[in-house]
């Protein structure tokens, strides 16, 4: 297959199922370097390389332009924040 096809697959399949539910999650520090390793252990093979290649995680993510999923997470996160804000400041008018 084809890496672009990999990537759809990826962004259709994958991420929404490590995202499903985050935005009422605690991540502690470990949780966090958990989700990180088990994006790269997909990422790392799509991009062909090994583990024991020297390569960081931010440039694997630059080289298929995908952002990591910490920050999806976050995002999710502030997201979520704002609706419950909004919802929550009309019910008081």
């Amino acid at each position: 297959m084809r890496t672009e096809t990999i990537l759809k697959l990826y962004n259709t399949l994958g991420l929404p199922t490590f995202l499903y539910g985050s935005e009422n999650w605690t991540l502690t520090a470990s949780q966090r370097r958990r989700i990180e390793a088990a994006e790269m252990k997909l990422l790392r093979p799509l991009a062909g390389y090994a583990f024991y290649d020297h390569k960081t995680n931010d440039s694997i993510r630059r080289e298929l332009q995908t952002d990591c999923i910490l920050d999806k997470i976050d995002e999710y996160r502030r997201n979520w924040l704002y609706i419950y804000k909004e919802c929550h400041k009309t019910e008081s008018l």
